[in-house]
């Protein structure tokens, strides 16, 4: 009994962890009040509040091997945690400062540091949150875990983002209180998961000599995962947009397909390791088939029920492609470098959410400025990336 205990424990400490990648967007409903509480600050300086710190998260991504190594994969998580709480939760200070007569402008330069300070702890947990899931578990059982991380991700999204929308009522600076869950993730993790030690900093090497490696077939999924998440996030930003142009719903109804998006995805996560043993390499090429459809719906959606179709086959898409690619790295990649390649395919999910906006402007550029217009040649692509998963993996077990 004791050591069912434990495996339930261990489960549940490196599961829970994955609920920190997704508290990045939680303030995002403070966002009009944070603008008129510094006025001259521009929208979109704004707006980077919740972007920034996918630059430090992907820096910490690339880096944490090496903390690793030095540190161990334990203490790594623990202090990326502990960095997240900590900074996560600075600007909720913000108000003291402004009330001791501290400048507004210096006040902000504060919390968009806080953000950059806070993305960089995501980092060392996202570099390891796949990794050692794999460290532990193998087969059937490292699939289903896979699946239900992606799910634990996409709850704490809805999670935080849900409580956020509440403690607004008391103040700009309130919705910030969100990260104090970080520190509840902290003690399950170091409860449930035992200390491992570091290999002082060998982070090219494992102890037999083999040196670290990144093939070709690792390079080709963090590509594909890249385009995905180009797509898969271009229409979570674009949802409001599409809704509110072409007189679907209000910007405020969007907030309900957005939800129904992400319980979808939650929803599949918890089902993927059903959906593995049913499909096995055929999975990833279901998951960007919803994403072609979903997308092919969103970009000529003329009525409610269309959009919030397309947003949950969106949502299902999510944990069926993304579940299995990060499954597939840990088989395909050298015994001695699987920390090194899962942090590259998860940098390559970063660098999607950060220049997604970016794409959809360029292709908005080349195929019409509304705000549907790109979609449906991500959906074009989608299914493109459908077929080539179908040729790549379809006959994987």
């Amino acid at each position: 009994m004791a050591e069912k205990n434990r495996g339930l424990m261990l489960k549940v400490g490196l599961l829970s962890i994955s609920i920190t990648m997704g508290t990045q967007m939680a303030i995002s409903p403070a966002l009009p009040d944070i603008m008129k509480a510094f006025p001259e600050k521009t929208i979109t300086q704004v707006e980077t509040l919740t972007t920034v710190q996918s630059i430090t998260g992907l820096v910490f991504v690339l880096l944490c091997p090496l903390v690793a190594s030095f540190l161990g994969k334990k203490r790594t998580v623990l202090l990326g945690l502990l960095v997240s709480g900590i900074s996560g939760l600075v600007p909720l200070l913000s108000s003291m400062l402004s009330g001791v007569g501290m400048d507004n402008i210096l006040v902000f330069r504060i919390i968009w540091l806080s953000r950059l300070v806070y993305g960089g702890g995501v980092g060392l947990v996202c570099g390891l949150a796949v990794s050692m899931i794999g460290d532990f578990f193998e087969g059937d059982e490292r699939a289903t875990l896979l699946g239900i991380r992606t799910s634990m991700e996409t709850l704490g999204q809805v999670a935080t983002t849900a409580l956020a929308g509440v403690l607004l009522a008391l103040g700009w600076q309130w919705p910030f209180a969100v990260y104090a869950i970080i520190f509840v993730l902290f003690v399950l993790f170091y409860i449930g998961v035992p200390a491992d030690e570091p290999t002082r900093g060998q982070a090219t090497s494992t102890e037999s000599g083999e040196p670290q490696s990144v093939p070709v077939s690792v390079l080709i999924v963090c590509a594909l995962n890249f385009l995905f998440m180009t797509c898969y996030c271009g229409i979570n930003v674009r949802i409001p947009s599409i809704m509110t142009e072409n007189g679907i719903g209000t910007a405020s109804q969007s907030s309900l397909v957005i939800s129904a998006l992400a319980i979808s995805g939650l929803l599949c996560g918890l089902a993927f390791g059903k959906v593995f043993e049913l499909l096995r390499g055929k999975t990833p090429m279901l998951g960007a088939a919803l994403l072609a459809a979903g997308c092919f719906l969103g970009g000529t959606a003329a009525s409610m029920p269309m959009i919030f179709a397309g947003a949950i086959l969106c949502g299902l898409a999510y944990p069926l492609f993304i579940s299995y690619i990060m499954n597939l790295v840990t088989e395909i990649a050298p015994k001695s470098s699987v920390m090194l390649c899962t942090s590259i395919a998860i940098s390559s999910g970063f660098l999607a959410s950060f220049f997604s906006p970016y794409v959809l402007s360029w292709v908005g550029r080349v195929v019409g400025e509304a705000a549907a217009a790109p979609f449906v040649p991500y959906a074009l692509m989608m299914a493109g990336i459908a077929a080539l998963c179908f040729f790549l993996y379809g006959r994987r077990k």
